[in-house]
């Protein structure tokens, strides 16, 4: 009787237990990051050889949880909130690009298209020269506009990342303090529900990798370099932005590594005899000029033959020389770097040099080597387009061009450098290779070189559509009645009397300008030529001269930037589309997750009616043993 009343002492508490944690499941129902507790109830051991039970144990509180299960759910919530962050910036772009049937640039370069056609039926109105350069400065403004709203949506982000960065390093920190907690007074329930929130939340910006939960040893990792290790050692996470500057590098010689000898390049060297089949070389001789054109705005040029008093070869010491096919790079180098309009933007070297000691500078200027050209500042920000043009002319008159006497000399794509910007979050400097999260999306398109950078994509493409107006509304040759060589640089390289309009400058969007002057200047002649830009559907936009000999991928200006709009507007759907297949693939793993760990109030009302059930009958039996007691107790008296 004795031994069935402990059974009934032992059942009474673990249903007390089991009843008390029902109410804590339903109390903490709608706590963040609770995971509901179930009470774990054992049969006491046997302490004799008797078959009858001692009674019931209530031996611990337990999670229910599953770390398969959460590790997805982890991976899966960062894949979640890239994609999530991706269509929210995109989706910024998508509204700078929109456009109504009045506003917009498309309607702006129409506007503009249509005032050059109506001057062009009368090219002294002035109400119609007012009106182009009403348009033309419009123009300008709306391109800039687009520009300067995609930088301040970068900025936006950029500004965004550093406070991520730091709500990276607060979660981190937090894990830290709970891991210390966890070693000080051991893996209570709550403590590790509070580290299950914190490692969910920190993989909305990054993603992570957590290991050892299981053992006592704790390390989480961030795109697989650790972050927390030895349970408590929090490493910082750092906002990582560096630029590097644009180099250019130019070569005026053709080395033949048959004859060991050196000549100027192209075909301007030669002259091709077509009776004989012969080749005869030219070189440069007196009165060739070779000019430096910065942003199709600023013209450096040096003419054989014409003395400049520099020091040649770098010892301090300044002659006056003659400019030759042998000097003329170093004659170039100067020129820039004097030159009032770019030596603020740009610096020029006669090849490249070392550092020394004393972190000076050291070229060799015993000879020509090749020009190489640098920015003054770092970032894509202060990236410039550049290019060099030879035009060959009579020794005896320098205003005659000889026959095949232009040409163009561009950069050496291969071993020119263009600039970066570098932006990301790192380790003690170094890099951490993000696979998803927030952080990831920004900086994708925070960092130039970065193949999925959105944002520098479109920049690009609006530099390329202001590059292309700038150079085809500056010069042309007029080839026919009714055809051209369009632009300065096709002129550059092309034969014929280069027509100068100057409407329109620069090599991208920051240095477009539009001339009003040059508005007064148009006469009917430029005025036709302005008009067949609207419907020519072959304009390249590669930053070189136009090529009419091949229509591949080449559009008109006004189906060149509707092109850009789709593309932003796709890029946004295709987003989109991403991003609610990730969600629903988040959301089925979480319901199934949540239908493990949550607490579900039916269950838990069913659980409290069993324990009280349970709790009913016990009492019973103690109440029952004590009235048997009293009764053999009143037996006895």
């Amino acid at each position: 009787m004795l031994n069935t009343l402990n059974v009934s002492h032992t059942g009474l508490n673990a249903a007390r237990i089991a009843i008390e944690n029902v109410s804590n499941n339903i109390a903490n129902e709608n706590t963040p990051g609770y995971k509901k507790r179930v009470v774990q109830l054992s049969e006491l051991a046997q302490s004799d050889s008797r078959f009858t039970g001692r009674g019931v144990l209530a031996d611990a509180t337990y999670r229910v949880t599953s770390q398969y299960m959460y590790d997805k759910l982890v991976a899966e919530n960062s894949k979640s909130n890239y994609y999530d962050k991706l269509s929210d910036m995109l989706g910024s772009v998508e509204a700078i690009f929109k456009e109504t049937e009045s506003s917009g640039f498309s309607v702006n370069l129409s506007r503009y298209f249509q005032a050059i056609e109506n001057l062009r039926t009368n090219p002294n109105s002035e109400v119609y020269k007012s009106a182009l350069k009403s348009q033309g400065t419009i123009l300008v403004e709306s391109l800039q506009n687009l520009y300067s709203s995609i930088e301040k949506q970068q900025q936006f982000e950029k500004n965004e990342l550093n406070v991520n960065v730091g709500k990276v390093n607060s979660l981190l920190k937090e894990i830290g303090e709970v891991n210390q907690k966890v070693e000080k007074f051991g893996a209570t329930n709550d403590l590790l529900d509070k580290r299950d929130q914190l490692e969910l939340e920190l993989s909305k910006y990054v993603d992570i990798e957590v290991n050892g939960q299981s053992n006592g040893y704790y390390e989480l990792k961030i795109g697989g370099e650790v972050a927390i290790s030895n349970n408590t050692n929090v490493r910082t996470i750092e906002f990582l932005d560096e630029k590097t500057s644009q180099i250019d590098k130019f070569s005026f010689k053709d080395y033949d590594p048959v004859t060991k000898n050196t000549t100027i390049i192209d075909s301007i060297k030669n002259d091709y005899d077509p009776v004989t089949r012969t080749v005869t070389p030219k070189g440069l001789d007196a009165n060739d000029v070779v000019t430096y054109k910065l942003n199709n705005q600023v013209e450096v040029s040096v003419t054989i033959g014409e003395s400049l008093t520099m020091d040649w070869n770098g010892d301090g010491t300044e002659t006056t020389e003659p400019v030759t096919v042998d000097n003329i790079t170093r004659a170039l180098v100067h020129k820039i770097n004097t030159d009032p309009n770019t030596k603020g933007l740009i610096t020029a070297y006669n090849g490249d040099y070392a550092i020394d000691s004393t972190g000076n500078k050291v070229i060799n200027n015993s000879k020509d080597n090749y020009l190489r050209i640098e920015s003054n500042f770092p970032g894509v920000e202060n990236s410039f387009e550049a290019r060099i043009s030879i035009e060959k002319r009579d020794n005896a008159d320098p205003s005659i061009v000889e026959t095949n006497g232009r040409m163009v000399v561009y950069k050496n794509d291969s071993e020119s450098k263009e600039p970066e910007n570098k932006v990301g979050i790192g380790i003690f400097g170094n890099e951490i290779p993000l696979k998803n999260g927030l952080i990831k999306a920004q900086v994708e398109n925070l960092s130039s070189a970065s193949p999925n950078n959105k944002f520098q994509v479109y920049l690009d493409k609006l530099d390329a559509l202001a590059q292309t107006l700038g150079d085809i509304a500056d010069k042309y040759i007029k080839t026919g009645s009714n055809s051209y060589i369009y632009g300065e640089d096709a002129s550059d390289s092309s034969m014929g009397t280069i027509n100068s309009i100057g409407l329109f400058s620069g090599a991208s969007v920051k240095t477009l300008k539009f001339d009003k002057n040059a508005v007064n200047e148009l006469d009917q002649e430029k005025l036709d030529y302005l008009a067949t830009i609207q419907w020519k559907i072959d304009l390249s936009y590669d930053g070189k001269g136009q090529d009419t000999a091949s229509t591949s991928g080449k559009t008109s200006l006004l189906e060149y930037f509707r092109e850009l709009r789709v593309n932003v507007s796709a890029d946004k759907e295709n987003s989109n589309f991403l991003l609610d297949t990730q969600k629903n693939i988040k959301l089925s793993l979480e319901n199934s997750y949540n239908q493990m760990v949550k607490v579900d109030k039916d269950d838990e009302m069913l659980n409290l009616m069993k324990f009280q059930a349970a709790y009913t009958a016990n009492a019973k039996i103690v109440t029952a043993i004590d009235e048997m007691i009293q009764t053999l107790l009143g037996l006895k008296r």
